[in-house]
């Protein structure tokens, strides 16, 4: 929930409207849910700094209030969603965006991007991937997660600007110098969810929905 430019539709005030309106969906949105705890498992419960842009709902920091020694930052656009996850959540949370964030270098061991890049335009993309090597340690990780084969049209519900596809995503963390180390393609399904998902890998039934990457800082 990111990202601000001149013509760029996901504004702070947007996503305050968006994120005040709508329920938290983990557990009705089984995607969702599974995106959000695949995450959560590339994460050790260690003592490392992570840093969660476009924190949102704080889908991710509900689970990782399990693991104890990580200590989470968060960021989003939407001031009114920042203020519910202080109020919800432990951690440090600040009013920001994807391309320009408001972080001394090499502070994270972590970052998550979780449904942000097909928010920002390409050149948005670019920056917010250079912002997130420059505020990750050496050898950090970074995980993320986009909407595979999304149409993308004027007044998008989600403000979706750009279309994804693996082979761009991967691209994209190449050139801006991260290694792609894991991959893991979910499918959207509202009954069966565990099993068509299951099935849809290993018979690749169909195109999957969403991708999460896990890649290093090279």
């Amino acid at each position: 929930m990111e990202y601000m430019t001149k013509h760029n539709p996901n504004t702070g005030r947007f996503w305050d409207v968006y994120l005040t309106s709508t329920s938290d969906v983990v557990g009705i949105d089984f995607i969702t849910e599974d995106r959000i705890n695949l995450a959560a498992s590339l994460i050790p419960n260690e003592r490392i700094k992570i840093l969660d842009i476009g924190a949102g709902y704080g889908f991710l920091e509900k689970v990782l209030q399990k693991k104890d020694r990580v200590s989470i930052f968060g960021i989003d656009i939407s001031p009114k969603g920042v203020i519910r996850l202080r109020n919800n959540f432990t951690g440090f949370f600040l009013i920001g965006t994807a391309i320009s964030l408001p972080i001394a270098g090499n502070s994270f061991d972590y970052v998550c991007l979780m449904e942000v890049l097909e928010h920002l335009y390409s050149n948005e993309g670019r920056n917010a991937l250079a912002e997130i090597k420059r505020v990750l340690k050496q050898d950090g990780r970074l995980i993320i997660s986009v909407p595979l084969y999304d149409r993308v049209y004027k007044n998008h519900p989600s403000r979706h600007v750009r279309f994804y596809t693996p082979e761009l995503a991967f691209s994209e963390l190449n050139a801006m110098g991260f290694e792609v180390i894991n991959k893991m393609p979910l499918y959207a399904f509202s009954r069966h969810y565990k099993l068509k998902s299951l099935l849809a890998r290993i018979f690749r039934l169909r195109r999957p929905n969403n991708l999460i990457i896990f890649a290093r800082k090279k």
